[in-house]
């Protein structure tokens, strides 16, 4: 039977195969709905197949109308005073540059599970709480852009602001990424448009010195992961102005980074002199950004920068009086990073540790010290600084304290059991690191496990914050049997302690520093650990902490650090300031805890120190011609 009337004439009726053609479009438009309809009320496994990451992708990068493209493009060129590239340096790099590794990649076992379909009552669950998270996020955006619009802070009491990071913008660009994980399109591209701007000839804090560590993870690497995200060119101009400013920084005698800049001076090219004793996290911590700029530029010189500065670190991390571990502190200027007698890998060492395995991961395998390295570490810190807790539910959790040793006649390594908020980081890199290094005792009997001691420690306070710094009493032994409650015990050792404070939960013998300040690194791993093992216990836990720190810590314009967590007395005292990682890293990793799982995948991107995600290149390569 004929589909159309028939006064049309038989030349211009379909044919047979016509027909077909159009029944079969018809039969593939129904089974694109479909799926559709499916993939709304399911989460992908995650991978590159997920399709919340690419809706995302699409919403965030695709082209604006030709009007509004046309009016951007006129905007986004640089404003810089000064061409860090055109620095004559006293003391110029070795050549040749050494180059970012490039070949055939190792074949890495994927880090993130295999996670499965998720019910609609599930999703809806999910998609609530993450919600939440972004209106408190855009809280937070509104009052920095109404009041403290291109300045480093917002201060959350009083609404005022600060410049303290150079006066570079360091909220803007530290958030460029959360905004575009966020899906806030608008609010992106205003802000890309504002780091254009931004003048990396001048600074604005009044100090006349650049912090090479807060400069590197804030600035650049905001910057990279921006670009990595959404392509925009500028993003990678200012990315390479800024690192060719921290670049200067090697323009010392054996080519070791300063800690500071001496902006004026490093202008000259005359050569800066390198501080006698720096903490370990401060030149540790430059691998990853320069890493990736010099993988996005094709310029090895960043590259080059650090690689040496890691043979020093390489070259003594097994001569040190705990091996395997470096001293907290260090000096650069006598390439010395064996001498001293302190070991932690929290505080001022964190960062240092944490790229070891991020490095494995961003070289795609092709460096092969960075596990050695890696591995190095992770087993003389679980002998000398991971303990077990006595607390009275007898939970199976762990803790990280730090070290002395001793050095009067016989060396004797003692462990100090004060724990930081900084050190909760570390349940996070044995999960990554066993998924890597394909050790999965790691996860279960470390990662889990350190971060279940983080949460233990958020949840046992009264307000469910984690102060700064506290102290617990290690058991002798981390099985059942050798870590009872022992009430006698805890009182005797309380008493020991003369910071400890009758308000305090049992099992705690201080809280030295009872703030919370809006600080990443407990939720960092519990996003981690969540995504590693899809255990949903670590989502729930996320939840409570997000509940616990939006409440306690909210004011009339954001979020402010909190002076005192181990009271329940609310309104809690607050300090009228807000760290830019507040909402770079804090509230990115809780948003992504309630994500889909293909949303920045841990099999996709690799994060750095202040939660920023650079692309881990699939066949490890330049994305520019070389200059070498």
């Amino acid at each position: 039977m004929a589909r159309f009337p028939s006064s049309i004439p038989r030349n211009l009726r379909p044919s047979q195969s016509r027909r077909r053609h159009i029944l079969l479009a018809l039969l593939l438009l129904l089974f694109a709905l479909a799926y559709f309809f499916h993939s709304s009320t399911t989460s992908s496994p995650s991978g590159t197949h997920g399709t919340e990451f690419t809706r995302l992708q699409h919403h965030m990068n695709a082209p604006l109308p030709v009007k509004a493209r046309q009016q951007q493009q006129t905007k986004l060129t640089s404003n810089t005073s000064f061409d860090w590239s055109s620095v004559p340096y006293a003391y110029p790099p070795p050549q040749p540059l050494r180059q970012v590794p490039i070949g055939r990649p190792v074949s890495l076992p994927p880090v993130q599970h295999a996670f499965g379909p998720e019910t609609p009552t599930a999703r809806k669950k999910r998609e609530s709480r993450r919600e939440k998270v972004r209106q408190v996020f855009l809280k937070n955006w509104i009052s920095y852009r109404e009041r403290a619009w291109k300045k480093d802070a917002l201060l959350p009491v009083s609404g005022g602001f600060k410049d303290q990071f150079s006066g570079w913008a360091a909220t803007l660009v530290d958030s460029l990424d959360t905004l575009w994980i966020m899906g806030l399109r608008d609010e992106f591209d205003e802000a890309v448009e504002a780091v254009a701007g931004i003048d990396f000839g001048i600074t604005k804090d009044g100090s006349g010195r650049v912090n090479i560590f807060e400069t590197n993870i804030r600035y650049l690497g905001g910057l990279l992961a921006a670009y990595d995200l959404s392509g925009q060119e500028i993003l990678l101009a200012k990315a390479t102005e800024l690192g060719d400013l921290l670049y200067a920084g090697f323009n010392t005698e054996k080519r070791m980074p300063v800690d500071f800049i001496d902006f004026e001076g490093a202008k000259t090219g005359q050569g800066l002199t390198v501080e006698e004793s720096v903490v370990s996290a401060s030149p540790g911590t430059l691998t990853l950004e320069m890493t990736r700029l010099s993988q996005v530029t094709g310029d090895m010189k960043y590259y080059d920068a650090v690689s040496r500065v890691m043979d020093v670190f390489e070259s003594g991390q097994n001569l040190t009086r705990t091996p395997g571990l470096w001293p907290i502190y260090v000096s650069m200027a006598r390439q010395d990073v064996v001498s001293g007698n302190q070991f932690g890998v929290a505080g001022c060492a964190d960062s240092l540790y944490e790229y070891l395995p991020k490095m494995y991961a961003l070289t795609g395998g092709l460096e092969a010290r960075y596990e050695s390295m890696s591995r190095a570490f992770l087993e003389a810190a679980d002998k000398a600084l991971v303990f077990r807790p006595m607390v009275p539910g007898n939970e199976d959790v762990l803790m990280i304290g730090t070290a002395d040793v001793t050095v009067d006649g016989k060396e004797e390594m003692l462990l100090n059991p004060e724990s930081e908020h900084l050190g909760c980081f570390v349940g996070g890199i044995y999960g990554l690191s066993g998924k890597l290094f394909r050790r999965p005792e790691w996860v279960e009997s470390q990662g889990v496990k350190i971060t279940n001691g983080c949460v233990y420690a958020y949840r046992a306070m009264p307000t469910g914050m984690m102060p700064e710094r506290y102290n617990m009493v290690p058991c002798q032994s981390r099985d059942d049997e050798g870590c009872k409650w022992n009430e006698e015990l805890w009182e005797r050792e309380k008493r020991k302690r003369p910071e400890w404070k009758k308000h305090l939960p049992k099992g705690f013998t201080t809280a030295k520093d009872p703030r919370y300040i809006l600080r990443p690194e407990a939720i960092e791993s519990v996003f981690v650990m969540w995504r590693i093992t899809g255990k949903p216990e670590f989502q729930e836990a996320a939840w409570d902490m997000f509940k616990a720190v939006s409440n306690g810590t909210e004011t009339e314009f954001a979020n402010a650090a909190v002076l005192d967590v181990t009271k329940a007395e609310y309104p809690l005292p607050k300090e009228d300031y807000m760290e830019s990682f507040w909402l770079a890293e804090t509230l990115k990793y809780f948003y992504l805890a309630f994500s889909p799982p293909d949303v920045i995948s841990l099999d996709d991107f690799v994060l750095n120190t202040e939660a920023h995600p650079f692309r881990r290149p699939k066949k490890p390569r330049v994305d520019r011609p070389l200059k070498l």
